[in-house]
């Protein structure tokens, strides 16, 4: 990530590298720029290329997705401009939805409605089932896939798969009794939840062993939760965990999980508090799956499982996936629940993105070397961003 700063440029140009022999579609791209530009354009030769402020620490900073060709150098321009930011067609879409009111009784919380929340505290008393939010939790999605996690004691991350490429779940969910034609269980145009977590680590989800056991984030005493971002590039969600308990001992715990344009990944930033000896994320057991492992020497390497894992029928392939730091990794592990990744959350800090690809996506990985291939290509990625460089043009 680089800074552009100048009081007086008018614009900038952006060199963007691809430094691997693979086409990148939808490739993210971030950097810092100086506050003198409040408002601008970003052109790719007379196209111009939709970006969004992102959340950042204390600077002003912008990110956008862009294709790039094997070993491409593309120049773009940015140009400062003397009106309101354009408005962008989103393509990503974070939300945390829930019954107004906190109307309570009979082990369930009343309302004819979801509304959506920026943030919340969620309240003591809520349970899974209760029919306190929206699909049980904060969903985020790109054109290509959906996630939920139980804001409850599971704590789990869900998988909503998509037949079509657009986004969805703004109506997914939004009836409090659903009849079978309205349900996200079934299939519906638009796809349907197609994975079951049970208690297993699902897709990504967090926990920490002690003495061989997974604890999820369970036991608490307290949460809040919020939609810091929701924008055309990048829509995240952030959880706060206070007072996490595990053993003996209780850790104050922050996760962000993030979802850019065009792309299946999910990505995980974790801040932990009180020294934890691990961290450890994962993906659900099921027969029926191949287990794939990358044992590259790169700093991004990967877990996978390929096979019949969906909720659709014995034949409908899903793959999944966790990239890791090498670096952070302790072991690889497994459970009877859950293949599981231990990691060394170093200055209480750790990152880790996951993906599902299903069969029935448009244009979808519908084998096993398809999504191998996509794995190869996602921690290529990872491994070697696009480079950037900005110069500055036209100063006064």
């Amino acid at each position: 990530m680089l800074a552009a700063s100048c009081a007086s440029e008018e614009e900038l140009k952006i060199s963007i590298t691809n430094p691997t022999d693979i086409a990148l579609t939808d490739a993210f791209v971030s950097f810092e720029i100086s506050k003198d530009f409040e408002s601008f354009t970003i052109f790719n030769g007379e196209k111009e290329i939709p970006y969004q402020y992102l959340k950042s620490s204390g600077e002003t900073e912008i990110g956008f997705v862009i294709n790039l060709v094997p070993n491409e150098n593309k120049a773009l321009l940015l140009r400062s401009i003397d009106k309101k930011i354009s408005s962008f067609k989103s393509r990503t879409y974070a939300e945390l939805a829930m019954k107004p009111g906190n109307v309570y009784s009979d082990g369930k919380f009343r309302g004819d409605k979801f509304v959506n929340v920026r943030q919340l505290k969620v309240p003591a008393i809520h349970t899974d089932h209760d029919a306190l939010f929206k699909y049980e939790g904060p969903g985020w999605e790109s054109e290509k896939v959906g996630y939920r996690f139980y804001l409850d004691w599971r704590n789990a991350n869900d998988i909503f798969g998509k037949k079509i490429s657009e986004l969805v779940l703004s109506n997914v969910g939004v009836h409090d009794t659903v009849a079978k034609d309205d349900s996200y269980h079934q299939m519906q145009d638009w796809g349907m939840d197609i994975f079951k977590v049970g208690n297993s680590l699902g897709i990504g989800s967090i926990g920490m062993l002690d003495e061989d056991k997974v604890f999820m984030v369970s036991k608490t005493d307290s949460i809040y939760s919020e939609i810091p971002e929701n924008g055309p590039i990048r829509s995240s969600v952030r959880t706060s965990y206070f007072g996490w308990q595990v053993g003996e001992k209780k850790y104050d715990l922050v996760s962000t999980l993030s979802i850019i344009a065009g792309s299946r990944l999910t990505k995980c930033d974790i801040d932990i508090s009180n020294n934890p000896e691990n961290l450890v994320t994962g993906l659900a057991k099921y027969e029926g799956t191949d287990f794939i492992r990358n044992n590259g020497n790169a700093e991004w390497a990967y877990i996978a499982l390929y096979g019949n894992q969906t909720l659709v029928g014995p034949e409908d392939k899903l793959g999944i996936a966790v990239f890791y730091r090498r670096n952070d990794l302790m072991k690889i592990t497994e459970d009877e629940l859950s293949y599981i990744v231990k990691l060394k959350p170093p200055n209480g800090k750790v990152e880790y993105y996951f993906c599902a690809a299903w069969e029935q996506e448009p244009e979808g990985i519908i084998n096993r070397n398809e999504f191998i291939k996509y794995l190869d290509d996602t921690v290529e990625l990872l491994n070697n961003p696009p480079l950037v460089k900005i110069d500055l043009v036209g100063i006064q």
